[in-house]
């Protein structure tokens, strides 16, 4: 790997592990903040590679019902998320590429979440659309695979 891939890479990795920080940190607006203005976002249902345009998906977005969720959550108006789930998350075996301007990411996680006395363990993969800023990278696509994707989930309104 030549020192441009590696450094590619590593900013990629810091792109990635910022973001669960501020999911963690339940810093709504500073997650909101790495999508572009045309992104989408998808957490599929039942399975991972149906056309969500079609079929059910646990959350499958654009910028304006993002902006709409993380408002109802800074104004305490995710009735489900009271009290606010605590989250802590691992993120690994990170791998980017990009071919001229496209740039896609994976990476897998796994969400320990705290809420109303139960702990959690949620787990998938992240797959990623990004492109390149003066400030880093933003997200114009984010797909999140839960590893159960085809098994009963909880209520799942913290962010992913």
């Amino acid at each position: 790997m030549t020192s441009s891939s590696e450094d590619f890479i590593r900013r990629v990795e810091s792109f990635l592990y910022a973001e669960a920080r501020l999911m963690d940190d339940n810093n709504y607006q500073g997650w909101l903040d790495l999508f572009d203005e045309e992104c989408s976002y998808w957490i599929p249902a039942n399975q991972e590679d149906i056309d969500p345009s079609r079929h059910v998906s646990i959350l499958y977005c654009d910028r304006s019902m993002l902006d709409n969720h993380i408002k109802r959550l800074l104004e305490g108006k995710a009735f489900a998320q009271s009290p606010k789930s605590r989250t802590l998350r691992s993120v690994t075996n990170i791998a980017a590429s990009q071919k001229g301007i496209q740039i896609n990411a994976t990476a897998n996680f796994l969400v320990t979440e705290i809420r109303g006395h139960k702990q959690h363990i949620h787990a998938g993969r992240s797959e990623y659309q990004l492109q390149e800023c003066d400030a880093g990278f933003l997200i114009q696509r984010k797909k999140v695979i839960l590893l159960g994707l085809d098994e009963p989930q909880d209520n799942v309104t913290f962010l992913l």
